[in-house]
């Protein structure tokens, strides 16, 4: 018996940190944030009207399957806080995984949680090449040419990356240069 009861607390031991796996990786706070803010900023792009045909604004939300808990929990703040609709349009939330990510319909934005350089630069290349935003979990994520990031520490920083601006070729209304901070 004192076999199998190890067992057990071993099996319970493995779930409880297997489930709080992704809570390590992804600040929570950060999440909410980014669940309220990046919506947002789709909002400030010049061309959304043509991006967000029929006014449905989708973003996809791109993760590694390791990562999909983060993903799904990122894809619940958002539809939360924008039940009603973003702006005057729809607003519908895909996730999926970077494998598959090309199979749905091209998204309005991107946001790509952290994933592979390889795998995340699929993603970046295809939205940069159809003009559309990726925001990145992780400005760091900057050097695999994602457009926009954003920090929470004592205020909240909006990044923008200067390198991937002309890649993505995206024009914002000129209050989105007022309250972003440019990394080089």
């Amino acid at each position: 018996m004192a076999v199998s009861y190890s067992r057990v607390v071993l099996l319970v031991v493995l779930i409880i940190f297997s489930s709080r796996a992704w809570t390590e990786t992804y600040d929570p706070f950060l999440l909410r944030a980014e669940a309220s803010i990046f919506p947002k900023i789709i909002l400030l792009d010049k061309n959304l009207s043509i991006k967000a045909p029929e006014n449905e604004v989708t973003i996809t939300i791109v993760s590694t399957s390791q990562d999909d808990e983060a993903a799904t929990q990122l894809m619940y703040l958002i539809n939360d806080k924008y039940k009603n609709g973003l702006g005057d349009n729809k607003l519908k939330v895909n996730v999926t995984t970077f494998d598959i990510f090309k199979e749905l319909p091209l998204a309005t934005a991107y946001i790509v949680l952290q994933g592979s350089e390889d795998a995340y630069k699929k993603v970046t290349s295809y939205a940069s090449s159809h003009n559309r935003i990726v925001f990145s979990y992780s400005y760091t994520d900057f050097i695999k040419k994602s457009l926009i990031s954003m920090l929470v520490k004592e205020k909240t920083y909006i990044y923008l990356n200067k390198s991937a601006v002309q890649l993505y070729d995206i024009k914002f209304i000129p209050v989105f240069y007022e309250i972003i901070k440019i990394i080089e």
